[in-house]
């Protein structure tokens, strides 16, 4: 087995506990009346442009544009608001909306000591989440999940990855920035589909959060962390 050096966290239900009905309706909800000042947008529709852009962020490659890029000239396109002007406006909503719709979200049991115990043993650790939000509410989920950005050596982000989940790319392009083979990874996250499987498709060794199966290993964060601090990984 390859000696492991470096382990990626995924967020929503591995590092925080999420309701994720209730949150999408909260932020579309959100992101509605933020932008309903006066603009042509029927009730509905900027939610559908949201939708359709981050589709296309997923499914159309870009190798060389971030996807940050990808989702503001498709948003531009869509919406039919001018590219330099998409951006100030949805980071405006993060900065100052998106603090406020954390309420039913919470660190999941054994998060935060599984990370430290990725830090103990001088190990590598990423927060590897679905990079289709900006770095301003990535921190707000981490600070939801009583982490912080500085406590990892990279958190993947609409403006630093240029691939997304389920694609193993985004796993190779995670590894190639913390500086490690793909082999040498632990990637931890709940679902099978975004998570377990692509990762492995990248060569990553990997643990399901809840049962996992026959060919994964699972459980809880505090089994992984007593793992990671037994070296049982």
């Amino acid at each position: 087995m390859a000696v492991l050096e470096a382990v990626l966290f995924d967020l929503d239900d591995t590092l925080l506990q999420t309701d994720t009905e209730a949150f999408v309706r909260r932020y579309f909800g959100a992101l509605e009346a933020y932008f309903s000042d006066g603009s042509a947008a029927a009730p509905g529709q900027l939610t559908g442009w949201i939708m359709q852009a981050t589709a296309a962020v997923v499914d159309e490659p870009h190798p060389d544009r971030t996807n940050q890029e990808a989702f503001t000239d498709a948003f531009s396109r869509l919406s039919g608001m001018e590219t330099a002007v998409v951006w100030p406006r949805f980071s405006r909503f993060y900065r100052e909306i998106y603090p406020t719709l954390g309420e039913g979200l919470a660190p999941m049991p054994g998060g935060v000591q599984a990370v430290a115990a990725a830090l103990n043993q001088g190990l590598k650790v990423a927060v590897a989440t679905n990079p289709l939000f900006p770095l301003e509410a990535v921190r707000h989920r981490l600070r939801w999940a009583a982490l912080s950005e500085d406590q990892f050596d990279l958190v993947t982000t609409l403006e630093n990855m240029h691939w997304t989940k389920p694609n193993p790319e985004y796993y190779r392009e995670v590894a190639a920035c913390l500086g490690v083979e793909s082999s040498r990874c632990l990637m931890v996250g709940d679902s099978r589909e975004n998570d377990i499987d692509p990762a492995r498709q990248a060569q990553m060794l990997t643990y399901q959060v809840g049962d996992g199966d026959g060919a994964h290993a699972g459980g809880d964060m505090h089994r992984l962390a007593r793992a990671i601090e037994e070296g049982g990984i």
